[in-house]
């Protein structure tokens, strides 16, 4: 199998993107498939390095760590731009779709349908460890949230101090400022 998807790399390679790129809308897929340089399109470069990465990860049969820069490449832009993890890392099971096409005619044989059942099994790990990788992503995003809605009521707290005096508030301390008030 590895001398066969050797040949086929730069095919499948370039199938394997495409199918990457098509969670974007088609006029974006259009200009993230052609422009080449890396800082007039950002995502089609990491798009391309990374899905050549995981490529060589697994034909050469890499423990799923080697699989994690790559995959870092392509899902962390995706985290940032909002898709839910089933989109994100769909275009890792494209690949088996790509690779059926590629090697058609050499599926016919026993042995080698053995030896993509094998290979397949490597992208099962591979989307295994994409979804953690992904979730890491999210949960790195919800920290940042919430840190930063923390900093937001600090900086309403101080500046309400300024502007009207008496203590600051602190929504992390109980007994502020309401908590002392009586009522009657």
């Amino acid at each position: 199998m590895k001398t066969l998807l050797g040949q086929k790399k730069d095919g499948i390679v370039r199938g394997w993107v495409q199918a990457a790129l098509e969670i974007y809308p088609a006029d974006v897929v259009a200009f993230y498939g052609k422009e080449k340089n890396t800082f007039a399109n950002p995502v089609g470069a990491a798009t391309t390095a990374g899905i050549e990465g995981l490529f060589e990860a697994l034909v050469t049969d890499a423990p799923p760590g080697e699989f994690v820069p790559h995959l870092d490449r392509i899902l962390q832009v995706r985290c940032v731009q909002g898709f839910p993890p089933s989109q994100a890392t769909w275009f890792i099971f494209a690949l088996k779709g790509v690779i059926r096409n590629a090697l058609a005619d050499e599926l016919k044989d026993a042995a080698a349908l053995r030896g993509l059942i094998a290979f397949e099994s490597r992208i099962d790990r591979m989307a295994a460890c994409a979804f953690d990788v992904y979730a890491g992503y999210q949960k790195k995003i919800a920290e940042i949230r919430v840190n930063e809605i923390k900093n937001r009521v600090s900086t309403l707290s101080r500046m309400s101090k300024i502007r009207y005096g008496g203590p600051e508030v602190d929504p992390e301390q109980k007994g502020g400022p309401i908590d002392g008030v009586r009522r009657e």
